[in-house]
Order: C-alpha cells, then sequence, then structure tokens
C-alpha cells in the first residue's frame, strides 16, 4: 500500500511543519483545460466561492464567469470576489457592478482615486490568481480571466501557461489565504474568520504546501522555498517563468547546481507582453550560459510560473522571478511533492520545448551594442519594473 511519510520527509521542502497531506492534486494546462474546471467548481457551489484574481477581463471568456458568478449567488451560494485595481484597469466599471447587483461580494484591491492619491499603494497589486470552492477544492496557477488565455482555434491568444486544482486538507491554506487579504477590506458582514473553517477531508496521497506572501511579513516566503528545493536538487531543476529577472542568490544557486551536475533549464518567452522586462531577462544570459544552464526561448508566449526539482517537486502559481514579484506582490505557489504530479511536468515542460528555440552563447556574445545598452539598462532599472 502507498505510503505518504517519504513524501511528508521531502528533502526539497524548506518548512516541514506547513506541510498538509492527503491531497489530490490534477495539472491544468492552459485555459481550455483550467477554464472548464473552474467554471464547473463554481456551477457546482454549494456553500462559498472565493475567487481572487489579478485580470478579469469583461470578453468573452469573462462574461462566461461573470454568468457562473452570479447564477451562483443567485440560488444562494456566499459568492466573494475580490480583483485588482491595476489588473483590471481595462475592465469596465460597469461589469463589476452588473456582477455585485447580482448578489456577488465584491472588493477591488488598492483601488487609486485621484482626489487622494497614494501612489505606494498604486505599486503594490495583487498578482495571485486562485479559486476556492466549498472549502475542499482549491485552483490556483499563472492564469487570469481574459481571451488571451483561451486557445487560438477558439479565438483567444493562446497564452501557454499552467494551473493546479488541490482537493483535500491544502485547499483550506489557499483559502486562508485570500480571506487574510479579503477580512482587511470587507465590512464586518462579510468577513470570514480562516480559523473557523472546519479541515477538508483528505482526498489522496499527495502532500501540499501553500506558500502565500502577504503585505507586510513573509515578502521573502515564497523565493525562500525556491531557492531551497533549487540547492536540494540533485538531477534536475526546471524553470518556466514569464518574466525572469533573478537576483544573484537565484543566479548563483543555479550556477552552482550545473556544478553538481544538475540539469538545469529555464524557459520563457521569446517576446512576452513586456518589451522593457524582455530586455531585462536578457541580461542574464551570458553569466547563465557560460555556466551550463540551457535556456529555451518559447515561440508564444508562456505565462506559466513553474518550477520542477528531480520530478519530484513542483512549485506552480503566480509568482513570478522578478523584483515585483518578490517585493510588491501579493502572490501564492502551492508546492507539490508527488513524482506522478512531476512526470506530468516534466512532459508539459518537454511539450512545450518542441516550440522553443535554445539560446547560443556565441549568438548572446555578438550582439550588437543597442542591444547591449537595452539589456543594461532595462536591468538597472529591474527593481521598478
Amino acid at each position: 500500500m502507498p505510503t505518504l511519510q517519504p513524501l511528508l520527509d521531502s528533502p526539497y521542502w524548506d518548512d516541514k511543519q506547513a506541510v498538509a497531506g492527503g491531497n489530490f492534486v490534477r495539472l491544468l494546462r492552459n485555459g481550455h483545460e483550467a477554464f472548464p474546471a473552474w467554471i464547473a467548481g463554481i456551477n457546482e457551489a454549494k456553500q462559498r466561492v472565493s475567487m481572487e484574481m489579478y485580470i478579469f477581463s469583461s470578453d468573452r471568456i469573462g462574461q462566461e464567469f461573470s454568468l457562473a458568478l452570479k447564477n451562483a449567488a443567485r440560488r444562494g451560494v456566499n459568492v466573494r470576489l475580490l480583483y485588482d485595481f491595476v489588473g483590471c484597469r481595462d475592465t469596465p466599471p460597469a461589469f463589476f457592478e452588473d456582477i455585485r447587483a447580482a448578489g456577488v461580494h465584491t472588493i477591488v484591491y488598492h483601488a487609486h482615486r485621484f482626489w487622494r492619491p497614494n501612489f505606494w499603494r498604486l505599486f503594490r497589486r495583487n498578482h495571485r490568481k486562485t479559486l476556492v470552492v466549498d472549502g475542499h477544492t482549491a485552483f490556483t496557477g499563472g492564469i487570469n480571466i481574459a481571451d488571451e488565455w483561451v486557445s487560438a482555434h477558439q479565438g483567444g491568444g493562446d497564452w501557454r501557461d499552467t494551473a493546479v486544482e488541490v482537493k483535500g486538507p491544502a485547499a483550506r491554506g489557499i483559502e486562508a489565504a485570500f480571506l487574510q487579504t479579503w477580512n482587511k477590506r470587507s465590512r464586518k458582514g462579510f468577513r470570514l474568520d480562516p480559523k473557523s473553517l472546519p479541515k477538508p477531508p483528505v482526498a489522496g496521497l499527495v502532500p501540499v504546501t501553500v506558500v502565500a506572501n502577504t503585505e507586510i511579513r513573509d515578502r521573502f516566503a515564497i523565493r525562500r522555498a525556491a531557492l531551497f528545493a533549487i540547492k536540494a536538487s540533485r538531477e534536475q531543476a526546471w524553470i518556466c517563468n514569464p518574466y525572469f529577472v533573478p537576483d544573484r542568490g537565484i543566479l548563483h544557486a543555479l550556477a552552482a547546481a550545473v556544478v553538481r551536475g544538475v540539469d538545469v533549464r529555464v524557459m520563457l518567452p521569446l517576446n512576452s507582453d513586456s518589451l522593457v522586462l524582455d530586455y531585462a531577462a536578457r541580461a542574464s544570459f551570458s553569466y547563465l550560459l557560460k555556466r551550463g544552464v540551457k535556456i529555451f526561448q518559447h515561440v508564444r508566449v508562456v505565462h506559466s510560473k513553474l518550477l520542477i526539482v528531480d520530478s519530484t517537486f513542483v512549485s506552480i502559481g503566480s509568482y513570478n522571478i522578478d523584483h515585483r514579484s518578490l517585493a510588491y506582490n501579493l502572490e501564492l505557489v502551492a508546492n507539490i511533492a508527488d513524482p506522478t504530479f512531476g512526470k506530468q511536468a516534466c512532459a508539459l515542460f518537454e511539450l512545450e520545448s518542441k516550440e522553443c528555440k535554445a539560446v547560443d552563447l556565441e549568438q548572446v556574445l555578438n550582439l550588437g551594442p543597442l542591444d547591449r545598452l537595452l539589456e543594461r539598462l532595462c536591468h538597472a532599472f529591474r527593481s521598478w519594473l
């Protein structure tokens, strides 16, 4: 009979006390797998829905989610929606007013008021993407609610991304992180004490750690957990991240892993939705390539935030390897230790690698002076990007 203890004692956990055992996990690839699962969860909700989203557009997929949330509220489900002001800057306010009118409790995170400006609050965003249904089923990853994540054959942008479905005790940790932010901004009657929530029943054998930073404390919790896992790697450390602008600690850990014989790979888009961050990312290419790290650039916008270590440990969530996620954004990841899930994540990474081009060191070293200047300038301002 399978036993959970070896996974609970995994060398990749930086905090074994935070591990929640007894979960079922499912990898969701792109919007075409994640969106139907999310909407089905909302449609099946009996008691409550807790959702926080950085981008919630009013486009076609946004309208589908809007309808699902409104229908849930109309049948008596307690629906809470926390969305980010900057992430939803292109979404008409009337879109959320319509959701609110249907009985959905909505809060906008760090709204900017021109008559009372607070630029520091404007700089700090809620970048999480989480959904929890009835306290026992949760989703998190890098996928936002927008047509960019809809497949090309359905008329969308076909952005490549990942999410994870978690059933079991770890779902409580994801909802607790949501409620910690929600309760600070909600009226008393709409608050919910996470300590009062019952522990979800065991749903499988997979141990999961939910790692979330907060507005003031634990700013480096996600980075610390990722760095610990990379340093513990013995065979493999694969990273997929759209805005890869690592600090010195991450750079040195990746280089040191290669020295130990670890297969270190980094996948990022050839062109993301931020030209400045693309240049900032390329500034570290020569350092990594000279030390044996393999870098791949995807022809499409790959938006996954994924870390795979030794085909066993997988970190998946909203965290970008850049200074904004480290210092300013609210982020959340699910860290999972399971060989089956790890193999699925590896298979997905290798599948996406087929649409990538390996970065050549000689080509990087022979860049023109203008490209080099732009890389250095953008990298110099990485703390403000």
